[in-house]
């Protein structure tokens, strides 16, 4: 992983969670590398943990990592790789009530990101048109590879 692609990434998260809380004001602290993990935030009414990886490479030492004791979050870069990595895991994601993913780019003409919730997206979304309907929302940001982002911040 690349410590560039990977700070800009956690600096984007922490404007992204700041700007979602401007009007609830429910964030009391904003920490990084609390047990381990990118970022913690803790709100008034919840925790919530942030790993962070611009490629999904290994999404079994991610998995271990979760459990539903709390919220968790997984930001990643809109890419093809990220994308394919989470649909074929889908089955061990959707166990995971407090579970979110963030498909980033922040140089995207289009949305800049997209959010899904494995757990409650399998509930109710018929199985049989889980792919077309994620694909759909995949679409919406352009896609972008580690060393897109790394040539875009680095310039």
């Amino acid at each position: 992983m690349n410590d560039k692609s990977h700070s800009f990434l956690v600096d984007w998260s922490i404007n992204f969670v700041k700007n979602k809380d401007i009007i609830s004001k429910k964030i009391e602290k904003i920490e990084n590398g609390k047990d381990n993990f990118d970022l913690y935030i803790k709100y008034k009414d919840r925790e919530q943990y942030f790993i962070i990886v611009p490629n999904i490479a290994d999404i079994d030492s991610i998995i271990q990592r979760i459990n539903n004791n709390y919220y968790f979050s997984i930001v990643t870069l809109n890419s093809k790789e990220n994308f394919n990595i989470i649909i074929k895991n889908w089955n061990r994601l959707i166990s995971f009530k407090f579970l979110n993913i963030i498909f980033v780019n922040p140089f995207s003409e289009m949305d800049k990101k997209w959010i899904i919730f494995p757990h409650t997206h399998h509930k109710i979304c018929d199985e049989s048109s889980l792919q077309t309907g994620l694909r759909a929302m995949f679409e919406m940001v352009e896609p972008i590879e580690e060393q897109q982002l790394i040539a875009r911040i680095t310039s």
